[in-house]
């Protein structure tokens, strides 16, 4: 099968992108996946444990930030919608949004010195608003490239194939290389928790940087489809949600399964740090977990493509879901004398976390592509800001509801980056808030996607 399809990429077909450009667009997501985890790893566990915000405060900038979304998405899709430049529709503001995004996460890291809560609250809420606009126009023009790029159902899958890919790579830098200067930083240096998290940013702005140039480059010769005359409105955009019901169906999957990435990726120190009574080490243990995630993924993707092409897209999703849901259940035997196990969840969920959203970004972009060919009228940027609004409230509304629980069973805040000692409840709580509640909402979503219908035919049909 990974014989195939490599094999594949060697010998191009008529009418088929050559690897390059698949390669450029993927490219991108290394930066994006840095703008959408570091934040969603680190940021819940940065402001309670190291600039000392109490939990419900943190819980409620990533809130407003990513309510914020609701009104930057829609906006970034109607007017990539509406561009016609020397560049292409989508590439300007995929620069821009890039750019903006890499400053305002480098200041992230760089709070002022501030005596009350209010002061430190609004800075982290602006500097975070003002990248979330920026990650808004990043992120809807690019994902709305991958429908534009190709009509075969079949090659956006490959498509999105290296943007998984790349997606591993990204999560390295951002779950991965984040917490291990970190480390360096605070162990090997001697320096303060605080000059670790500011050395983070300014390397990983750095990668954000060359990822947005790689793709506004990498892309240039990729076909694009022209703006029409029809647009759409603000309001628009919902109903035009609402009456595509294949899309309809997915993200309401979607959010389901984006509340349930937003527990897991708040909750993940925390357990690391309480649960398994790691401390300071999960520093060093988060990284080896994320690379293990990475690679998993990305081994898996000739597989994937495979069972996709054989099997049918939603299938394989339901049993990505399914079984991730089962694997992390293996935590409970964890400990930090048996790390093995930890080990081996991160196999798992490399392999089918990598595989439902695979199959959710080909499955959206067969969406896209269907009310394309079937209205006339190009509205992809709006669907696609749709689907990326879900993702960002989503995710905020999981880490914003781990951390208000956190808040109930009586977490004690930290200003120095320590780790003080936390109640038996409290592990308690945090260790059922991380295994539980991911597994019972992506189960769940499996329901909901019981009523999608959209097959291949449908899209060859139109």
């Amino acid at each position: 099968m990974a014989a195939n399809f490599f094999s594949s990429l060697r010998k191009r077909p008529d009418g088929l992108l050559p690897v390059s450009t698949y390669v450029g667009y993927g490219a991108g997501q290394i930066g994006g996946q840095i703008l959408r985890d570091t934040p969603a790893l680190i940021l819940p566990f940065y402001m309670t444990s190291v600039i000392g915000m109490e939990a419900a405060l943190a819980g409620l900038v990533i809130m407003i930030a990513k309510i914020w979304v609701v009104v930057a998405d829609p906006v970034a899709g109607i007017v990539s919608d509406k561009s016609n430049t020397r560049w292409g529709r989508r590439r300007p503001y995929i620069l821009a949004g890039g750019l903006l995004a890499a400053g305002c996460f480098v200041l992230l890291f760089f709070p002022p010195s501030f005596e009350g809560q209010l002061m430190l609250f609004l800075y982290m809420t602006i500097i975070y608003v003002i990248l979330n606009t920026g990650y808004s126009m990043f992120s809807v023009p690019y994902l709305t490239m991958a429908s534009e790029m190709s009509d075969d159902p079949d090659e956006r899958t490959t498509i999105m194939s290296f943007r998984n890919g790349c997606l591993a790579i990204g999560l390295i830098a951002a779950g991965a290389l984040a917490p291990k200067i970190v480390a360096w930083v605070t162990q090997d240096l001697q320096g303060t928790a605080r000059e670790g998290y500011e050395l983070m940013a300014l390397v990983l702005g750095l990668v954000i940087v060359l990822s947005t140039l790689w793709i506004f480059f990498g892309t240039a010769k990729a076909p694009q489809k022209a703006a029409t005359e029809q647009t759409v409105s603000l309001m628009e955009q919902l109903r035009i949600a609402w009456k595509n019901k294949p899309f309809l169906v997915l993200i309401t999957a979607n959010i389901v399964q984006y509340i349930s990435a937003g527990i897991g990726y708040a909750g993940g120190l925390y357990f690391f740090a309480y649960s398994l009574e790691l401390g300071l080490d999960s520093y060093n243990v988060l990284p080896v977990w994320i690379i293990l995630i990475s690679v998993a993924s990305i081994a898996a993707m000739p597989l994937l493509v495979w069972a996709a092409a054989r099997f049918g897209k939603l299938p394989v999703y339901k049993w990505c879901l399914l079984l991730f849901s089962i694997s992390i259940q293996l935590y409970f035997f964890a400990t930090a004398e048996s790390l093995w196990i930890v080990w081996l969840v991160a196999i798992f969920i490399g392999l089918f976390n990598g595989g439902f959203i695979l199959m959710s970004f080909s499955v959206l972009t067969d969406t896209i592509s269907y009310d394309r060919m079937t209205s006339g009228i190009s509205r992809e940027g709006a669907l696609s800001s749709v689907y990326s609004a879900v993702d960002k409230i989503g995710n905020a509304l999981g880490a914003a509801i781990f951390l208000a629980l956190l808040s109930l069973v009586g977490f004690i805040e930290s200003s120095d980056g320590g780790f003080p000692e936390q109640s038996e409840a409290t592990v308690r709580g945090i260790t059922l808030m991380y295994i539980l509640g991911p597994a019972i909402l992506h189960s769940a979503s499996i329901f909901i996607l019981n009523r999608y219908r959209l097959g291949v035919e449908d899209l060859r049909a139109a």
